[in-house]
């Protein structure tokens, strides 16, 4: 038969006292006040009134694009966050146990020898097994609080993935311009390699003919080595840039092959391919934000995770003022056993037992908990105001960049203009003997210095734009 103990009788005194208790203290911990966010601003400061609209597809050509997606399969970092997301998934479905009942069985076996030596040793042997279920009921809201703060951090953990998303396709963006950049300035630096040979074989003709002074022989020399410097520099770059390449796509140096790396063309902001023989040193066409401030902090991964942190502080700070007010818990077990299967079902025995804790004299602990608890989500909360005025000055600092680019676009194209004018000009008077041909080397080498100045401000200027795309969140 059952034998239900006086614990069943000190159950229900204690779920007496914690509802009188209830009452006494009042309708329970209230929530610490969530922190006020500044305000975005209603429109951008810098944006441009018209121009094309911002987007990943216009900065991407079919190369860079499968690059793209090469990187996104194999990035370590994208991996280490993916993982780092089903960490987080994982302790959340552990916290969210704690609102669900526990069980537990135990099975055992004795052996013991009666009656005690010296006299001849009979073995008895018994069995047993106990079923246990116990349950801790959230009053305050404590295990509730928890389960929103492990589910906060998960949500931080995700937002991290779309960062790293993010500054990876900059980083794979970056390289192959500034790799395809440095191609292209190669084969202009190659140029300039040649003329300044012929420039200094004509400068010494020259000065045995004594039409200059020998100390021009130094200067020629000087913009030789000037050259040959930096056609190293491009070439040393352009190699640099194919290991970050292998880095960012986890292959082995010296990198991918590319086929033809190039800038996608001379008009950043429109499709690649779209404008072949435009003329150099176009303005670029300048991009107009798809969404108001507001909605592109939103958006952002680190906007995101700052406010995960703080949701996160704030449920963890529910908990610890919860934890000062009394705790109900419930627990009822089933055991039986006996020498013999016959007597498993005779002698069983249940209990039912319930545990209330009041926190009388660990006050000072649980006020300190709560104290770090408020601090914490202070913090958060000012971290969160930090991130959205840094996410906002990076966008407003992107945008006056471009706007400094195109500026200084417009004045490279006027003096590009104005070399090629020159050459033209030159041309024509060594046909006619007006001048010697180092004079036509000089106006070749200045045209293809203010080609050198184009290709790098095309280079700045997609730069930016891969930036102003990572700080707009466009995917």
């Amino acid at each position: 038969m059952f034998r239900t103990p006086a614990v069943a009788a000190s159950a229900a005194f204690a779920t007496s006292a914690a509802l009188l208790l209830a009452g006494c203290a009042g309708p329970g911990p209230a929530a610490p006040p969530a922190p006020a966010e500044r305000p975005a601003p209603e429109r951008w400061q810098s944006e441009a009134d018209s121009g094309t609209l911002a987007s990943w597809a216009l900065l991407a050509d079919p190369e860079l694009q499968a690059l793209l997606q090469r990187a996104e399969a194999a990035n370590r970092d994208l991996v280490q966050a993916a993982l780092r997301i089903e960490q987080a998934r994982t302790q959340a479905g552990l916290g969210a146990l704690r609102l669900t009942p526990s069980a537990g069985l135990n099975l055992g076996a004795n052996r013991a020898l009666d009656p005690p030596a010296p006299l001849p040793a009979s073995t008895t042997r018994s069995y047993g097994a106990s079923l246990g279920v116990a349950y801790e009921a959230d009053l305050w809201g404590r295990l509730a609080a928890l389960r929103s703060a492990d589910a906060a951090q998960l949500r931080a953990a995700e937002t991290d993935l779309r960062a790293a998303r993010l500054l990876l396709r900059q980083r794979v963006a970056e390289s192959y311009w500034q790799l395809a950049a440095a191609r292209e300035q190669g084969a202009l630096a190659q140029q300039q390699l040649q003329l300044n040979r012929e420039l200094l074989a004509a400068t010494r003709l020259r000065v045995r003919e004594g039409q200059l002074l020998p100390i021009e022989i130094d200067r020629a020399a000087a913009t030789l080595q000037q050259a040959e410097v930096r056609l190293a520099d491009l070439q040393a770059d352009g190699a640099q840039q194919r290991l970050q390449l292998a880095l960012l796509l986890d292959e082995a140096p010296p990198g991918p092959q590319l086929q033809q790396p190039r800038l996608p063309g001379t008009v950043p902001g429109t499709v690649p391919g779209t404008v072949p023989g435009a003329e150099p040193g176009t303005l670029p066409t300048p991009w107009r934000i798809d969404a108001d401030p507001a909605t592109v902090l939103e958006r952002r991964p680190d906007v995101q995770r700052a406010r995960a942190q703080v949701d996160a502080a704030l449920a963890r700070s529910q908990a610890a003022e919860a934890q000062r007010y009394p705790g109900l818990s419930f627990s009822a077990s089933l055991g039986t056993g006996g020498t013999a299967v016959r007597d498993w079902l005779s002698n069983p025995v249940a209990a039912l037992a319930g545990n209330l804790v009041v926190p009388l004299i660990d006050w000072r602990r649980l006020d300190l908990q709560r104290d770090a608890a408020r601090t914490e989500l202070e913090l958060a909360a000012l971290n969160l105001r930090e991130t959205v005025a840094r996410a906002l000055v990076e966008i407003e600092t992107a945008l006056i960049d471009g706007q400094r680019l195109q500026q200084q676009l417009a004045a490279n194209a006027t003096r590009l203009r104005e070399a090629q004018a020159a050459e033209s000009v030159a041309a024509l008077r060594l046909e006619v003997g007006a001048i010697a041909r180092a004079d036509f080397l000089q106006a070749q080498n200045a045209r293809l210095e203010a080609e050198q100045g184009r290709l790098q401000l095309q280079l700045r200027a997609w730069l930016n734009r891969g930036q102003l795309a990572r700080a707009l969140a466009l995917t």
